[in-house]
């Protein structure tokens, strides 16, 4: 069978190893099917259980029995990755990470309460004060322009939506506000790092090519 590989990180050929099936029925006539089989890839070795599940009114439109498959480990294809900030405080790199793990494991009132947790965390981190998270964004106008520490207020609304109204929202809405916190992060710790070490080996490139004959045009 063809498989996402956590492992090889694309899909790979899997070998089936073995295979063990539990049935349930009732005096109704109701009946439903687990099967359990263990699958290793044919590249790297690694194993996967697959466990499908299935009942007597799991039929498709030809009348061919239905399964629903989950895999464990499960599969890492769709998960996001966190990306690396090097000048990011140990604290914000927990809660970025966490909340990255929450949507990847579809907790998203989780997630949703940990995106909002790191806003305010950059708060803090930035000295910004204020009676609630919606004075502290709006004093991210320090070190933000104005346009953006507006839709950051979309957080604030977001995670008030999970924690008090325990409203979970979607993957995709959950997926472009990670996304925006990255842009946040980089833009708040990354770029000057990284704008200043381009400094740093363009002045040396310099000092090293005036040390040199000129090259003729």
């Amino acid at each position: 069978m063809r498989l996402f590989c956590n492992c090889c990180n694309r899909e790979t050929n899997h070998i089936l190893r073995g295979a063990h099936q539990q049935a349930y029925t009732e005096e109704s006539g109701y009946w439903e099917k687990t099967q359990y089989r263990l699958w290793t890839c044919a590249g790297c070795d690694t194993g996967t259980m697959e466990q499908a599940w299935t009942s007597d009114m799991m039929r498709d439109d030809q009348g061919e029995q239905r399964w629903t498959p989950s895999y464990h480990p499960p599969r890492s294809a769709s998960e996001l990755r966190p990306k690396v900030f090097r000048q990011l405080a140990e604290p914000l790199t927990a809660i970025y990470k966490e909340t990255i793990g929450a949507l990847n494991h579809r907790l998203h009132i989780t997630c949703a309460g940990g995106l909002r947790a790191l806003i305010e965390g950059i708060c803090e981190n930035k000295g910004i004060t204020g009676y609630n998270l919606e004075a502290r964004i709006n004093g991210l106008e320090a070190v933000l322009p104005k346009n953006i520490v507006q839709n950051l207020h979309g957080f604030r609304f977001m995670g008030n939506e999970a924690l008090h109204q325990l409203s979970a929202p979607d993957p995709a809405t959950l997926r472009l506000a990670i996304e925006v916190s990255e842009d946040l992060l980089n833009f708040l710790y990354e770029l000057d790092y990284k704008a200043s070490r381009l400094l740093q080996r363009s002045g040396s490139s310099k000092k090293q090519g005036a040390a040199e004959p000129a090259a003729a045009d």
